[in-house]
């Protein structure tokens, strides 16, 4: 069920579309019209004088609500996104979220998202953080040559690599807890799973910081583990690889991943254990 609707005219043409709505089916909508700016730069007006007019609507007294916190200043990327993040909100605090909208609690969506985040990070009261290897590759500007990249090099670029990856998780339909579906026991108690990075005695290693509603069983670690690492080779992964970082000898590739036997994901608390067990294996094939 649409918590929102848009009516979005541009030079005579009209296109109806309901939110939420996947980002991509936006987008081809509205180059259904004619639009080919990003949602995120189409405010919500709909005075005559602009090129691209926008209105919101409800059928329901509770959209109406949220409708209020958007504002001209909005875009329509944040309606998309607001309509999201309250259709797919957990069923532990939904109710409260909804009373709190149609009390009219929030006066500004920042503060409803806010309260979002506030609400998903007290039931994720469990943390743990698995970290693994890094690797690096460059790929030359001048002859295309792709060569690897030290651990050092990768180090010099930490803040670089961090923004890139907060950038390539900011959309909560990017969230990446929401696509386990491995045991329905470990996706109950899953709340939310950010990939980061993080130095550890001198070194960078990739990190991702996850929380659950309660603590997991060793089984059910190892289940969750062995996701993680999907994920690091053929999902999340293999799309962030992918996305360059700029640096004044080439473009710089980074993966969560590698097929060497010394290879690991581990939790916080084993880190120590597996560099010396990936060292030993590395060694032992040279």
């Amino acid at each position: 069920m649409a918590i929102l609707n848009a009516i979005i005219e541009n030079k005579g043409n009209t296109l109806i579309i309901d939110f939420p709505h996947s980002i991509y089916d936006v987008y081809e909508k509205l180059l259904s019209i004619g639009i080919r700016k990003s949602p995120n730069d189409i405010m919500l007006t709909d005075n005559e004088d602009d090129d691209i007019q926008v209105k919101l609507y409800s059928d329901s007294d509770f959209g109406n609500h949220v409708i209020r916190l958007l504002g001209e200043d909005n875009s329509l990327a944040d309606a998309n996104t607001t309509a999201y993040l309250l259709m797919t909100a957990d069923d532990e605090f939904k109710d409260e979220l909804e009373q709190n909208i149609l009390y009219d609690q929030y006066d500004f969506i920042r503060e409803l998202t806010a309260d979002l985040k506030n609400m998903k990070d007290m039931l994720g009261q469990v943390k743990i953080s698995f970290f693994c290897l890094l690797e690096g590759n460059i790929q030359d500007s001048e002859y295309g040559e792709m060569q690897p990249a030290g651990n050092w090099y990768l180090k010099s670029y930490e803040w670089e690599i961090r923004e890139l990856l907060e950038m390539e998780q900011s959309s909560p339909e990017d969230e990446m807890a929401q696509f386990f579906n491995e045991d329905e026991i470990v996706k109950a108690k899953l709340v939310s799973a950010v990939w980061t990075v993080d130095e550890y005695k001198g070194k960078l290693y990739g990190k991702i910081n996850c929380r659950f509603k309660e603590q997991l069983t060793e089984d059910e670690t190892e289940i969750f583990k062995n996701w993680l690492v999907g994920q690091c080779s053929d999902g999340f992964g293999e799309h962030f690889e992918q996305q360059s970082i700029q640096t004044e000898d080439g473009e710089l590739f980074v993966s969560f991943w590698n097929s060497s036997d010394g290879y690991f994901l581990c939790t916080e608390d084993k880190l120590e254990s597996c560099i010396e067990n990936s060292q030993g294996l590395q060694m032992g094939g040279m």
